[in-house]
């Protein structure tokens, strides 16, 4: 899915790229918070913006390490939100890659170099990419860090009712 979304963000404006990439990454924050409450219809009546989504994520285990490239993001969004006008440049984009932690930044060129689903015509090289194609590879790398999470929060739930139903069966 992740690939599928690498090129459907590349061939978007830099608007388009980059509210799709917010929207997507709210979709998996969204995911996330679904698994790691308990009474998640609860969760579904509540009026929470995506700010606070983000910080009860955090809350509820989320790793720390990503809030500050999801605040990135969602500051570049804004951006567009409340400027007509707004176009990417190298500073947004350079302060969205310093959010990421050393091993984020390695993954960024991993997703260049080392993906067989590379999109034609995508360079091998985080430096030689335009400022939409850095921002596009950047918000996939987010999006695998927060599938992890949910995928972590999946099975620790899936030990948890394994757990208890092993302890009805004594």
């Amino acid at each position: 899915m992740l690939d599928k979304m690498l090129n459907i963000l590349l061939n978007e404006d830099e608007l388009g790229a980059v509210v799709r990439a917010h929207i997507l990454i709210e979709q998996y924050i969204d995911h996330f918070l679904s698994l790691a409450v308990i009474k998640n219809d609860y969760l579904n009546k509540m009026s929470i913006d995506f700010s606070n989504k983000v910080k009860l994520a955090v809350a509820l285990g989320l790793d720390e390490e990503i809030y500050k490239p999801i605040n990135s993001i969602t500051s570049i969004r804004n951006k567009f939100a409340h400027r007509a006008d707004f176009k990417l440049d190298s500073s947004d984009v350079k302060s969205f890659y310093d959010s990421f932690t050393a091993e984020d930044r390695d993954g960024i060129q991993d997703i260049i170099s080392n993906n067989p689903d590379r999109p034609a015509g995508l360079a091998d090289k985080y430096s030689r990419l335009s400022i939409k194609e850095k921002l596009v590879v950047m918000v996939i790398l987010l999006a695998i860090r927060i599938e992890s999470e949910v995928k972590y929060e999946l099975e620790y739930a899936l030990e948890q009712i394994g757990g208890s139903q092993g302890s009805n069966d004594a």
